[in-house]
């Protein structure tokens, strides 16, 4: 399949916003599945782990691909919960782009608004499905107003529902002006299409006419035509909505209802429409890692080969990595070179996806999503290029997790056996640490959030079959230097002829939460096995402050170093003499950080002054808090360790009736 016929779409949104519905119905209406899968009955294709079926929710980014009209749709679900948004931040390095669901009656909510600040940062286009328009209190004029107002991007209508609430019929086409109505009958496979009803027309004119301005804007030639008929051509208009699409100067919104079936068949087409082939895309930066030097690594079906690991998943013999194909063609049996590494890589197999299913395939071009098997070495974010065009393609960030939980076996056997399965959770998901407790001969989990720990432990219990004891869940606190300050520390080697190194360090406050290594200008040459790994930006994670935290927001600068050899220093001797300097240099001047999280609560309003007085003694600094209907809705900070099991205190304020959304937003000093 040539890579201008391929759409590659993610489906993102809040939580229980319908998006998995959605992506059920495409594969019914793309005819992948003959039956209709269903979230609340745990018959979900692409929700296909037992814990997302058992909770009713998406907990990690599945695959598929399906054809419409002449296009092969590659498609990736993504959980809308925010413990799990680093599934989100993962497809987006891949995905040229996205669909955001709505809910109609909610609008936009917390994560909404985070999966669109996501897309829009790797400058991905959108489309928007109001979905649910079949609820009571449903409002599409209302969603969209607050999707321009909280989105921030240029939503424009292409839709009207024809009724809403339980009076939805169908939706009012802008661009060819007819009405959209699914048959129950069958399911909404067959649309019926009719004239505006005389009712609508006057409706229905005033939104084309916004449309139409909207687009008209796009283009100087068109602004006449626009200027001189108040309307523009079909084409027109079918033309600029792909422009300003692509562009992302619009936001083409849709509407319907996933779970009756109305209103997809026109959001496909606005897929293979609206938004761009891998063609279309700017063509990503990879650096030389030999030079330095950046190479534009065009979608060219004869260049070198290139390709992103974004997704590693366990299996039983090796890991199965996900990948995206940038350039060149990758056939089954090829061995690419793998940057991080140095190795080569042989791709025994290569696969189609369809969530937990797979295909096979003979090769890949550029824009293909595939999986391989059996690649233990793999991790997310490798680069696998061609070995006569060695690249570094960009890599994936991830946020750094909050929360940490003990983990202890029962038995030195089962130990071993639970840091094996630890190393293997870590590696299919970046926002996972874990590390050896000192004290107790456990382990201690670090994740985003209590759901994010709740469902790995499960998988350990469950999937792994490990009896396995967890502690409550705590914060994971960092400490940062609270002023510039200098020091030296030094390492030495008993009776290895005084071998001794001695470092000069000066520590000051940074904004950046991953502590950065700086070499002063002028510095002593170091060896150049020493000074790579230095250069490498994640080499100072992991180390820990006075208090035995580890070290954030801090930059650390080496002003001179000397050796009293002339031997030159290994990496590990000259980092336990600069872990001596930072040691020395961090005093009673310290500031012990933990994580400040971004809260919206949605709570009826009889229950509000509860839910603020509750906050207040959490030492939460109230934002904003807005009416929808009879629910308040407040935004507000508030520090992780006074945050511990809300959800059950939320739960008793409320009588179970409120929610809320909780993500990472920083770190501020310990109160």
């Amino acid at each position: 399949m040539k890579a201008a016929s391929f759409r590659n779409l993610g489906i993102l949104a809040h939580i229980d916003a319908g998006k998995t519905t959605v992506t059920e119905r495409i594969l019914f209406y793309t005819g992948v599945e003959r039956r209709m899968g269903e979230v609340h009955d745990g018959t979900a294709t692409m929700d296909w782990m037992a814990e997302e079926r058992e909770r009713g929710i998406t907990i990690t980014a599945a695959v598929t691909h399906c054809p419409w009209r002449d296009s092969i749709l590659q498609l990736i679900d993504t959980p809308g919960h925010v413990d799990f948004t680093a599934e989100v931040a993962r497809a987006l390095r891949v995905l040229d782009g996205v669909v955001i669901v709505l809910d109609a009656v909610a609008g936009p909510q917390a994560q909404t608004e985070t999966v669109v600040r996501q897309a829009a940062k790797h400058e991905v286009p959108m489309l928007l499905f109001v979905n649910k328009m079949d609820r009571p209190g449903a409002n599409f004029e209302v969603a969209v107003e607050k999707a321009v107002e909280r989105l921030h991007q240029g939503v424009i209508p292409v839709q009207l529902p024809f009724g809403q609430g339980t009076e939805l019929e169908g939706v009012l086409d802008l661009i060819e002006q007819k009405l959209l109505r699914w048959k129950k009958a069958d399911l909404g496979v067959e649309l019926e299409v009719s004239a505006v009803p005389e009712a609508e027309q006057e409706r229905v004119a005033a939104a084309r006419l916004e449309l139409c301005s909207r687009v008209a804007a796009l283009d100087d030639g068109w602004a006449d035509i626009f200027l001189d008929n108040d309307d523009l051509p079909n084409d027109i208009l079918k033309q600029g909505l792909r422009l300003g699409t692509i562009s992302r100067e619009l936001v083409p919104a849709l509407c319907g209802s996933a779970l009756h079936n109305c209103g997809i068949q026109p959001l496909l087409d606005a897929v293979v429409d609206w938004l761009p082939s891998p063609m279309e895309v700017a063509a990503p930066m990879a650096i030389d890692p030999q030079t330095g030097r950046e190479i534009e690594v065009q979608p060219d079906l004869k260049a070198p080969a290139a390709a992103l690991v974004f997704k590693v998943a366990h299996e039983e013999h090796g890991n199965l990595a996900y990948l995206r194909v940038f350039s060149g063609m990758i056939h089954k049996g090829d061995a690419l070179f793998n940057t991080r590494t140095g190795r080569r890589e042989k791709l025994q197999d290569l696969y189609a996806m369809h969530a937990d299913h797979r295909d096979t395939l003979d090769s890949c071009g550029p824009g293909s999503l595939f999986a391989v098997p059996g690649m233990s070495r793999l991790r997310t974010g490798d680069t696998l290029c061609a070995s006569d065009r060695r690249l570094l393609l960009a890599s994936i960030e991830f946020p750094e997790p909050v929360l940490q939980q003990t983990l202890e076996a029962n038995d030195a056997s089962s130990r071993d056996r639970l840091g094996e399965l630890l190393a293997i959770l870590v590696r299919e998901d970046p926002t996972l640490h874990f590390q050896e407790d000192e004290e107790t001969g456990g382990f201690l989990l670090s994740g985003m959030g209590e759901l994010h720990l709740e469902v790995n432990l499960h998988r350990l219990q469950r999937e792994f079959k490990l009896d396995v004891r967890a502690g409550s869940p705590r914060v994971n606190y960092r400490e940062a230097v609270g002023a510039e300050c200098s020091a030296s520390g030094h390492l030495e080697i008993p009776g290895d002829s005084g071998m001794r190194i001695d470092v000069s360090v000066r520590l000051s406050p940074s904004e950046e939460v991953i502590p950065q290594l700086m070499l002063a200008p002028g510095l002593d040459p170091l060896p150049q096995s020493v000074l790579d790994e230095l250069q490498k930006p994640q080499i100072l994670q992991g180390w820990v402050g006075a208090e035995g935290f580890p070290l954030a927001q801090t930059r650390v600068l080496i002003e001179s170093w000397s050796a009293s050899s002339e031997r030159p220093p290994s990496l590990d001797f000259f980092l336990g003499a600069l872990q001596s300097a930072v040691a020395a240099a961090m005093g009673e001047g310290n500031v012990v950080l933990e994580p400040r999280m971004d809260l919206h609560v949605e709570v009826p309003d009889e229950h509000l002054s509860a839910v603020l007085a509750d906050l207040q003694k959490r030492h939460s600094e109230i934002l904003e808090i807005t009416m929808e209907g009879d629910i308040q809705q407040v935004h507000a900070r508030v520090p992780l360790s006074d945050m511990v099991a809300y959800s059950t205190a939320l739960r008793s304020q409320t009588q179970g009736r409120g929610s809320f959304q909780m993500a990472a937003d920083g770190f501020m000093p310990r109160s």
